[in-house]
């Protein structure tokens, strides 16, 4: 076994070890005598963000109501076969309805941001008569929920893209660039009052399952395809970012990035040169696809070098205006990490695993089986950002996990979430690390998921909530690791008296 392999293989016994003894408690709890606790309220100061995200398909609902335009998600979940249990968006966690209530349970957890998405085909839907144009029931609904953020001193960020495209659009044509820019030109002028913007959600992830595994909307399998959802998605976002600097920036002084997700990587034998070249080259096709042309003006050289003609081309022109296409913090998903060695029979140069060569896994698994728990990959993910692309600031815009079997367990159970609970606290602890020994610049940690929600193709089958929802009476229910948030940023005395000054001013 590589020296690697053995201390991640020691932290997981050691995570599972905590992990069990909090199991005998009552729930996680917040204790300012307990080393990791202590080490993440010194380390984050009041300025920090701490924010909790939904996604619009995931947790709205009204899927037919109020001029709402069908999304390519209600075409894929409402044919059988694709999600699980055959389960839908079409109610959710009816944060349409509830949205008050929700912002309210938000807020009781302690947070002073939120992360939402917008649905295009809720708020700029296609017409009659084939164009589209403002839904004001759309607009009022996201106007509603944006008012009462703010009314509440917590920091609205808005996804433009969270995977909800319209029916009729696909991100293998070229035109879906056009009427992308059409939209975000329309959200930003409708809404001034929000500062902090994203373009897209998790470009990875919904390119490559919606167009090359078929897992996820609109459930297309081929080898190549994702690439031109890439290329289309890239040049779709440096369009958009050039728009807000050019129209908006001045007047509105705001933020705009795009989410990118990557699950660290380690060589599965740290001596092998060639292992150390397939962590590059799974680095470059999870992370380096979407970061360095956004940071750099092109894509990385593993993926050139895979893909030849195959990998669309950019012209000098987008390139340039690809370059440096971001204004304020990198904004990052983390959520496990996993091995991979060198495989020149497979299209990316590598394979992954999460075992390692003595077949022992690379840390504890939680429900979903591509998520383990290995507290060191978002301090290394973070050092990585900040040493490749030196970004002025570094959000965590999506960390979390779902707990073994929670769905099946009875309610006091589940609410009882030590394992997610220690999720948060070792991940928070490593970024803590990450910033103190590494000078990396974290200015806020948002947490996956404010709800329990629908939960793409695996439906309603996987809880990642710091609520637990009843999703027959739509009962909410605080778990432990909310009031551990709760707790910990109290005593960090973070969020900012009511009428204070928003703590998001530090990002810029």
């Amino acid at each position: 076994m590589v020296m690697v392999s053995e201390r991640l293989f020691a932290l997981a016994v050691s995570w599972l070890a905590v992990q069990a003894r909090a199991a005998e408690n009552e729930g996680l709890k917040f204790s300012p005598s307990n080393e990791e606790d202590a080490r993440i309220v010194e380390t984050f100061g009041k300025d920090f963000l701490w924010g909790s995200a939904t996604a619009a398909y995931q947790v709205e609902g009204a899927w037919n109501e109020g001029g709402r335009q069908k999304s390519i998600w209600d075409v894929f979940s409402q044919t059988s076969g694709r999600t699980y249990d055959n389960e839908t968006g079409n109610v959710a966690d009816d944060f349409y309805h509830r949205y008050a209530d929700d912002i309210q349970t938000l807020r009781s957890h302690g947070f002073n941001a939120f992360r939402y998405s917008i649905s295009w085909s809720r708020i700029f839907p296609l017409g009659a008569g084939g164009q589209r144009a403002a839904n004001p029931v759309g607009v009022e609904f996201y106007k509603n929920v944006t008012r009462n953020l703010l009314e509440n001193d917590i920091t609205p960020i808005l996804t433009l893209f969270h995977w909800d495209l319209p029916e009729d659009l696909d991100w293998l044509d070229p035109k879906v660039v056009t009427e992308y820019l059409k939209y975000v030109d329309f959200v930003f002028e409708t809404f001034p009052e929000v500062k902090h913007w994203t373009t897209f959600n998790e470009p990875w992830t919904f390119c490559s399952q919606g167009y090359e595994s078929g897992t996820s909307a609109p459930g297309r399998v081929s080898s190549y395809e994702k690439f031109s959802c890439g290329h289309h998605v890239l040049l779709a976002h440096s369009q958009a970012v050039e728009l807000y600097r050019e129209k908006y920036l001045a007047k509105n002084q705001g933020t705009i990035g795009i989410v990118l997700n990557y699950d660290w990587t380690f060589p599965l034998n740290a001596s092998d040169p060639l292992d150390l070249k397939a962590v590059q080259c799974s680095t470059d096709f999870a992370l380096g696809w979407w970061a360095d042309p956004v940071h750099f003006g092109d894509y990385p050289a593993c993926m050139k070098e895979r893909l030849g003609d195959h990998l669309p081309k950019f012209t000098e022109q987008e390139k340039a205006l690809l370059k440096g296409s971001v204004i304020g913090p990198y904004l990052m998903n983390t959520y496990g990490a996993r091995y991979t060695t060198w495989d020149p029979s497979q299209l990316e140069g590598h394979r992954p695993s999460f075992t390692d060569l003595s077949g022992n896994l690379i840390g504890p698994q939680a429900d979903s089986p591509w998520l383990h728990v290995v507290p060191v990959g978002i301090r290394k993910h973070l050092e990585y950002v900040n040493q490749r692309y030196k970004p002025d600031g570094i959000i965590v815009t999506e960390n979390g996990c779902d707990v073994p079997n929670e769905d099946s367990m009875p309610l006091e159970q589940a609410l009882k979430d030590s394992f997610r609970g220690n999720f948060f606290r070792s991940y928070l602890a490593e970024a803590a690390k990450a910033v103190r020994e590494s000078g990396v610049p974290l200015k806020g940690y948002i947490a996956w998921s404010l709800l329990d929600n629908f939960e793409w193709s695996d439906g309603y089958a996987k809880r990642f909530g710091l609520t637990y929802v009843n999703y027959t009476t739509q009962q909410r229910y605080p778990k432990a690791s909310a009031n551990w948030f709760r707790d910990m940023i109290a005593a960090g005395r973070f969020p900012p008296a009511h009428g204070a000054e928003h703590p998001s001013t530090v990002w810029v």
